[in-house]
């Protein structure tokens, strides 16, 4: 059994030990911060790492795009009052371009945001849940000038 699959956690890992096997499969196996609040999970966005969202309806093309080019990674789909989002995960490489060379509704989530993570069961529409889930195969992360070269060729 390699590590992910024994790290890999499931809605039938008891209740006392969720925690620690989310802790283990999100922070251990990717090396990304997590911080619990409750009983809620959270991505705290730091040391590099960066979401780029965009409404889900708008999102294909940008994926398309990266799936073209090689540059695949993890995939969040965020219910919002204004309905879901997508936030794909990126590494800055260094640059962060200032908001208002943004698309209007494109938003860049950089040092210090915090983006919820799926846990237990998803019910679609209502919980965060993975479009793209993280691969332990493949741990790397697309650039953010990689998104953002999808998402300006969408228009």
């Amino acid at each position: 059994m390699s590590l992910d699959q024994q790290l890999q956690p499931t809605e039938l890992a008891p209740a006392e030990h969720a925690h620690e096997r989310f802790d283990a499969y999100y922070g251990r196996l990717f090396g990304w911060s997590v911080r619990w609040h409750g009983s809620r999970l959270f991505l705290a966005l730091e040391n590099g790492l960066c979401a780029v969202t965009l409404p889900k309806l708008a999102a294909g093309p940008v994926l398309r795009h990266l799936a073209d080019t090689g540059c695949r990674g993890p995939v969040l789909v965020l219910p919002t009052q204004h309905g879901p989002r997508v936030a794909i995960l990126a590494e800055t490489d260094g640059l962060i371009p200032p908001r208002a060379t943004l698309p209007a509704d494109v938003d860049l989530l950089d040092c210090g945001a915090l983006v919820p993570l799926p846990i237990g069961p998803q019910v679609p529409g209502i919980s965060t849940e993975w479009l793209a889930a993280p691969d332990p195969r493949q741990r790397w992360l697309p650039s953010l000038s990689a998104v953002l070269a999808g998402v300006r060729i969408r228009h």
